[in-house]
């Protein structure tokens, strides 16, 4: 039997059982990363789920092509090509900017690799019907939406804030606020 365990910092899908001995025990199932319940973690997952599969497809491309320039100067180089500095210089940029992106693109699947393991577990011990599952969806991402606008509105108004008391300083107007 599958159940909740709140923990000061997470949330986990625990499964209780006993071992050789009849010690009762526990392992974690899944990671309902920070939700309260099943449900409420099977939402977020989809809604992760479908802005990292979006993020991964809009840097296919330019994986591909990042690729094939890499294949085509190390081909040049193994064939006796020679970079003059600027050239090199050039190069190297790419190459270190390839390397980024390759980074960025590996830990992109390494969260889409742990959102499909830990949503396949939730998925089993969660009771709500695929209706209800949608719905959680929507509520989450309406809630993700309203925080964002939120924290760019706080942004803003603290740049808005910052810039008029760069521009006023010791004046009279900073000090009658």
């Amino acid at each position: 039997m599958a159940f909740v365990r709140k923990r000061a910092n997470s949330t986990a899908l625990v499964e209780a059982y006993r071992d050789e001995a009849g010690r009762p025990r526990q392992r974690i199932l899944a990671s309902l990363h920070g939700e309260p319940d099943t449900l409420a973690a099977l939402a977020k997952l989809a809604a992760l789920r479908a802005d990292l599969r979006k993020e991964r497809a809009a840097l296919a491309e330019d994986q591909e092509h990042a690729n094939k320039f890499y294949k085509i100067v190390t081909q040049d180089a193994l064939h006796g090509r020679q970079y003059d500095a600027a050239e090199r210089k050039e190069i190297d940029r790419l190459l270190w900017k390839r390397e980024r992106m390759l980074k960025h693109v590996a830990r992109l699947d390494a969260k889409l690799a742990v959102i499909e393991r830990d949503g396949a577990v939730i998925r089993k011990h969660c009771s709500a019907s695929p209706h209800e599952v949608q719905a959680a969806i929507r509520k989450y991402k309406k809630r993700a939406n309203e925080a964002e606008a939120l924290s760019s509105g706080f942004e803003f108004a603290t740049n808005r804030i910052s810039k008029r008391q760069r521009r006023c300083g010791d004046c009279p107007c900073a000090r009658a606020r």
